[in-house]
C-alpha cells in the first residue's frame, strides 16, 4: 500500500466533480463508464494507486485508442 490517504475526502472530491461529467457526456457514456470510474476512485482512496498513476493509465489508453482511430481514418492519397 502506498502512503495512507483520507479516503472519505477523496471520495467526496470525486463526487463533487461528478456534475462536470454530467454536463460533458451523454448519459449512456456515463453509465457505461461508471463501474470503471468507481473502481479507480477506490484504488486512489485506498492508497493502492495515486491520482497521477491513474491519470497516466487513462492517457495511455486514450493515446492508443486515438492512434487506432487515426490509423483507420487515414486515406492513402492517389
Amino acid at each position: 500500500m502506498k502512503n495512507p490517504v483520507d479516503a472519505d475526502r477523496i471520495r467526496a472530491a470525486f463526487k463533487a466533480t461528478q456534475g462536470i461529467a454530467e454536463h460533458s457526456f451523454e448519459q449512456h457514456v456515463i453509465d457505461a463508464s461508471q463501474a470503471d470510474v468507481n473502481a479507480m476512485i477506490e484504488r486512489i482512496a485506498s492508497g493502492e494507486s495515486s491520482f497521477e498513476e491513474e491519470d497516466a493509465v487513462l492517457m495511455m489508453k486514450w493515446r492508443a485508442m486515438k492512434a487506432l482511430l487515426d490509423k483507420d481514418s487515414y486515406v492513402i492519397p492517389k
